[in-house]
């Protein structure tokens, strides 16, 4: 209905070698360190044959977005990340169904997925999603 497809879950982690050795035994296969200089963070992209896929998400050296978010706790699923066709058309159709969300961060070039737009909306009664326009 919403025209979104799930690709994974945003892991925040203080510390990102414990992570990785949890996935690690579960059969994760991670990718290299990524630094996203539009986001202001490193990141891993961990994917499994079976299991859905964990985008580790931890601090780089500038001041980021999880500040906030790793102050009180050293780890925590943050977001859901939904890829899509046509990102305006999905928009339009959760309003059209009278979700109320709001834009946390603006369609942005994301080194991860190869230069793919992200976005990251607050639904309320939800949370935190991201969106990946994979046109």
């Amino acid at each position: 209905m919403f025209d979104l497809k799930f690709d994974h879950f945003g892991l925040a982690v203080k510390y990102p070698s414990k992570a990785e050795n949890f996935l690690s035994a579960l059969g994760y296969i991670i990718d290299e360190e990524v630094y996203d200089p539009l986001q202001k963070v490193n990141l891993k992209y961990a994917t499994h044959q079976e299991m859905p896929a964990v985008e580790l998400v931890y601090k780089s050296n500038e001041a980021g977005p999880l500040e906030n978010i790793l102050n009180s706790r050293s780890e925590l699923i943050y977001h859901t990340c939904y890829r899509t066709k046509n990102l305006e058309k999905t928009l339009n159709i959760l309003k059209e169904n009278k979700l109320r969300f709001i834009c946390v961060s603006p369609p942005k070039p994301a080194i991860l997925f190869n230069g793919l737009k992200v976005s990251f909306y607050m639904i309320q009664g939800f949370g935190l999603i991201e969106i990946i326009e994979d046109n």
